[in-house]
This record gives C-alpha cells, sequence and structure tokens, in this order.
C-alpha cells in the first residue's frame, strides 16, 4: 500500500511537470505569438513507392524522406527531417499526403520541436496544417505549434513555407499557457 501511494504521487508529479512542459507554463505565462519559418529540405530517401490503377486514372503511394534546414522564428531554427506518405493520382495530379517534420538544434542535437503535417496535393503544391510542440528550454516560449503551410515539390527538393506568404493569409502560431480553472459547464435551460 505505501509503495501504491508513492507510485500515484510520482504521477501526479511527473504528470504536472509533463503538463507544464508542454503548455509552455514558465516565466512567460500565457502568449500566443504569430511565427513564419522555411523548411528547404532534399530528397534522401523513398523507401517505399508503388503504382496502381484506380477508377479515375493511375495513382502512386510513397514514402519519401527529405533532409534540410529550418529558418525564420528562432524557436523554430534547426535541421530538419521530413517524412511524407503520399497517394496521389499521378493522371490529375491530385491526392493527400501526411507525415511528421522534427526539428533538432544543430549544435546541441537536442530536439526542438516535431510537427504532424497533412496536406492536400496540387501538382506540385501540398497546402495544409502541422500541428506539434515546441520546446524552447532556454526562454520557457514553447508551447503548441498550430500552423498552415505552402510547399513546393520538384521531384527532389522540398521547400515548404510556414505561415506564408503572410502572417495574416496563412497563419502559424506559437501558443503557450492555459487558465487555471476549467471554464464552466453549459447548464440546461
Amino acid at each position: 500500500m505505501r509503495r501504491l501511494k508513492l507510485w500515484v504521487a510520482l504521477t501526479i508529479i511527473a504528470g504536472g511537470f509533463a503538463v507544464s512542459a508542454v503548455a509552455g507554463v514558465g516565466p512567460r505565462g500565457n502568449h500566443t505569438e504569430l511565427v513564419t519559418a522555411v523548411f528547404d529540405g532534399h530528397l534522401v530517401a523513398v523507401p517505399y513507392e508503388r503504382t496502381c490503377a484506380g477508377d479515375d486514372g493511375q495513382y502512386r503511394q510513397a514514402v519519401e524522406t527529405y533532409t534540410g534546414g529550418v529558418g525564420g522564428d528562432p524557436r523554430l531554427n534547426g535541421m530538419g527531417v521530413l517524412t511524407l506518405t503520399s497517394f496521389t493520382n499521378t493522371t490529375s495530379g491530385n491526392g493527400t499526403a501526411a507525415g511528421t517534420l522534427v526539428v533538432t538544434d544543430v549544435p546541441t542535437q537536442q530536439l526542438r520541436w516535431s510537427a504532424a503535417v497533412q496536406g492536400v496535393v496540387t501538382g506540385q503544391n501540398l497546402k495544409g496544417v502541422m500541428t506539434g510542440i515546441v520546446r524552447d528550454r532556454v526562454n520557457q516560449a514553447g508551447g503548441r505549434l498550430i500552423a498552415n503551410f505552402q510547399g513546393n515539390h520538384n521531384g527532389t527538393s522540398f521547400y515548404v513555407g510556414i505561415g506564408f506568404p503572410a502572417t495574416t493569409a496563412n497563419p502559424a502560431v506559437i501558443q503557450g499557457g492555459f487558465c487555471s480553472q476549467a471554464p464552466p459547464a453549459a447548464r440546461p435551460k
């Protein structure tokens, strides 16, 4: 019983640290900031690729990995690895892609941020949304990343504008914090 109480207490403490880290709690408190960045990646691997016929044309399904630099907002800078699984109608050029973008700090090799990526393929363009977590250990200004993005693929490289072409047209934000109390529950009338 004593060990159970200790494990419960440690779990609660660890959970509190995890919530604080994810929410970006610290000296900054609650914050929502518009951000922009660019990923300029080059194709390094295609571990899977298949083609097949569909009702409306030929299809290509592939897993592709790109590596390259990320620059823009200092919290987003680093070396990125983008892995995408795409399913595209090669006759029309339309399809979908989903994957992950993981960015590390170059000098320390520590994780800076990571995000799930999903979007719509139209020709050589990919437009969509990424959601993830930014870890800003120095300034404690990290938090949730919710970002619209536009990408362009030419076969060997992938250029992705995060929060582009302008923050008002395609916003991306880093948001941290939370209110200490839950909102009141809706009462039936």
